[in-house]
């Protein structure tokens, strides 16, 4: 007694809805960090960090200043602060008031 086990092959329309699928993913997920990416240099710019480069956003939370009760995003940031030539991390923040925060820490390379 052979036990046979019949498996049927994957169509060719299935693996290209696969496909199609994945590369609007990655699609998907190279906007959504260059937008992070791009409001982070943006926060930047206005603190007065205007010669920078290799901006990285680790991650974004909303957050809610306590005294004034207004919400907002804090971005976890590094860079290359050009004009000192230093690398700097930390968070920059900005609420729904466009007020802006910052607390970076930067060292020579």
């Amino acid at each position: 007694m052979e036990n046979t086990i019949e498996v049927r092959k994957i169509s060719t329309k299935t693996y290209v809805f696969m496909i199609i699928i994945a590369v609007i993913g990655a699609i998907v997920f190279y906007i959504s960090e260059q937008g992070k990416s791009s409001k982070a240099e943006k926060i930047l710019t206005e603190l007065g960090y205007k010669n920078t480069s290799d901006v990285k956003v680790f991650s974004v939370a909303q957050f809610e200043n306590i005294d004034t009760k207004i919400q907002g995003y804090k971005y976890f940031v590094t860079f290359n602060d050009n004009a000192t030539n230093q690398k700097c991390k930390g968070f920059v923040a900005k609420d729904f008031k466009r007020n802006v925060y910052k607390d970076i820490a930067c060292e020579n390379k």
